[in-house]
């Protein structure tokens, strides 16, 4: 009995030491549950345990808190966008707005090219191109049953991920150089479980040469079996090669002019630029009230015919 004794308390030391240096060296979080239907869910972190070693000392063990996933691996992250940015305007806030967004995605849904791969553009800096973006793939998410991706393509000056209050990191640049799988960097929001992001990354010195790469084409094939519509936020038209390079591989683009910023010239030459079979639209941002015409209000106009 003695020997068996001795053998079984040999054996529990062993595996005390083994979960003792694991802890020291690795310090890895707990793992995910899974549900019934495989999605990971949060796990709340155990208070610390206390593992006696072979000395009779106590060591505190307290694994870090596991992240939120979806059944397909991505994280998931909440939308935390400043009052003062005028996106996602579909809560109510801004009915007009948001009318206006719905009719753009109708116009989306019953364009005879049927996009799913599409890149918004302006022809220069602040005419609101990023804001567009964004509210066209948050519109086009409210529908049931289809699954968006939102692409911060541009990897010299990224706002998407400011603008919707999540981390910028990973992003597009570590997936095109290979740092990390499109599973690490691609985040759905909680707040529009449809709508997913791809933030740009770290910035980078040579964002032109990374779009020019067989990964870059490579990813946007993929993309476009993945989800039902990828719009892809790129720079600005003629000012460096990045936009040209996203456009080659999307299914068309949607020009973003503002009539109060953009200047007139170089309105005309992103028009002619965009070949007439990929140019499905362009959007007048901060559009006013004109003598000869007025935008009547949605809720304004059936009210009247009440």
């Amino acid at each position: 009995m003695s020997r068996i004794y001795d053998a079984l308390k040999h054996t529990e030391n062993d595996v005390v030491r083994m979960i003792e240096s694991e802890t020291e060296q690795r310090g890895q979080p707990v793992p995910a549950a899974a549900d019934a239907d495989g999605a990971r869910q949060v796990i709340e972190t155990p208070p610390p345990v206390e593992v006696p070693d072979t000395g009779g000392a106590a060591t505190a063990y307290s694994p870090e808190p596991a992240e939120p996933f979806n059944d397909r691996g991505y994280r998931i992250a909440r939308i935390r966008a400043r009052a003062s940015q005028p996106v996602l305007p579909f809560d109510g806030s801004d009915r007009r707005t948001a009318e206006c967004y719905r009719i753009l995605r109708t116009n989306i849904l019953q364009h005879a090219a049927k996009p799913k791969v599409i890149a918004v553009s302006s022809p220069g800096a602040g005419d609101g191109k990023t804001t567009t973006a964004i509210n066209i793939a948050g519109v086009l998410a409210l529908k049931q049953d289809v699954r968006v991706l939102l692409v911060d393509g541009d990897l010299r000056r990224s706002t998407i991920a400011p603008k919707l209050g999540i981390e910028d990191a990973p992003g597009l640049a570590e997936v095109l150089t290979g740092q990390c799988s499109l599973q690490d960097a691609v985040v759905q929001t909680e707040n529009l479980p449809n709508l997913h992001i791809l933030p740009a990354g770290r910035s980078i010195a040579n964002p032109a040469e990374l779009l020019d790469s067989a990964a870059w084409r490579d990813l946007t094939g993929y993309l476009r079996e993945q989800f039902t519509f990828t719009i892809v936020d790129s720079t600005p038209m003629g000012i460096v090669a990045d936009y040209d390079l996203i456009h080659a591989v999307c299914d068309g683009t949607i020009l973003v002019m503002r009539p109060d910023h953009t200047e007139r010239q170089a309105c005309a030459k992103a028009l002619k630029a965009i070949a007439r079979n990929k140019l499905l639209g362009v959007v007048l941002n901060c559009a006013g009230d004109w003598f000869l015409w007025k935008m009547r209000d949605y809720y304004g106009y059936y009210a009247e015919s009440k």
